[in-house]
């Protein structure tokens, strides 16, 4: 028998690959929680509720409160009327930024895992907003409703934008790339991987924290060249001198720290229990990510 699944930010990108990969796996039940309120929908039959909307950085700012109005407020009430009305199971997407660290380029063998302290920024609304909606989940969890949080690093894959979009337009244009440095390490994963991880989550009607990892952190180097790989050309890949790199670290502190500095993390927990192993690796998820960006170009 098929579960049923309630899906908020149905439209987004996770929430769309979700739905278009597992259609026919699950009863699912697409809600925009614009439209409408937790109190008013119908959760009649429903398993799991794979929580997905959120209110992300915005490019231009967003009111402080605006952050934990939707990303606190509006999922303690959501677990909360679902929990009353026989849900058994709530999977959250968080994210990393409740880690209140976005790298560190001093030194690149640290790493956190899913038991390692959250410190937010509080200048980071974000971050904060979400790290308090899993907090207020923690405390509505007991054996009949099961909570299962996740906290994706950076993803990338067909479709994705961001800044994953944007370092393939760079490598594509640019003869010549600043990127042969391979001593810093990043966590990443690709859609299909994190797709397939919240699949085993639902599946198993699993608790805890869940970071979405692929095998071992990756260097920016490794990143440039599986990159160039799926162009189909070979850049020039330098390093900047020892004082540039130094003057940039000072102007552009966060565009260099989210490039050359290190934000990796590892699962100590939780994986085994779900039985994940990534399904694609880097390079094979790369292509098909490249192959998406040449066909709208």
């Amino acid at each position: 028998m098929k579960k049923t699944i309630m899906i908020t930010g149905a439209t987004g990108f996770i929430g769309s690959n979700f739905i278009k990969k597992y259609k026919n796996e699950y009863n699912i039940i697409p809600i925009c929680l614009i439209k409408n309120k937790p109190e008013e929908l119908d959760y009649t039959g429903v398993d799991t509720v794979l929580h997905l909307a959120a209110l992300v950085h915005q490019m231009k700012g967003a009111p402080e409160e605006k952050y934990f109005e939707v990303n606190t407020e509006l999922t303690r009430k959501l677990a909360t009327i679902a929990k009353k009305n026989g849900v058994k199971h709530f999977v959250f997407y968080s994210t990393i930024k409740v880690y209140g660290f976005d790298g560190e380029l001093n030194n690149p063998e640290f790493i956190l895992t899913e038991n390692s302290m959250c410190n937010y920024n509080p200048n980071d609304p974000y971050g904060a907003s979400k790290y308090e909606a899993e907090k207020i989940l923690n405390s509505l969890q007991d054996e009949k409703f099961k909570v299962a949080i996740v906290r994706p690093p950076m993803v990338y894959g067909e479709g994705v934008k961001g800044n994953m979009l944007s370092l393939i337009k760079l490598i594509n244009i640019l003869p010549v790339i600043p990127f042969n440095y391979n001593q810093n390490k990043r966590s990443i994963i690709s859609t299909e991987n994190l797709l397939y991880m919240t699949h085993l989550i639902i599946e198993n009607i699993a608790d805890g924290i869940y970071l979405g990892t692929e095998g071992n952190p990756v260097s920016i180097k490794e990143i440039s060249e599986s990159i160039e790989r799926g162009i189909g050309r070979r850049k020039i890949n330098i390093k900047f001198p020892n004082f540039i790199f130094k003057i940039l670290c000072k102007v552009k502190p966060n565009i260099m720290v989210r490039l050359y500095g290190t934000l990796a993390f590892k699962q100590e927990d939780n994986y085994e229990k779900i039985g994940y192993k990534p399904r694609l690796n880097m390079s094979d998820e790369i292509k098909l990510m490249i192959g998406d960006y040449k066909n709208e170009h």
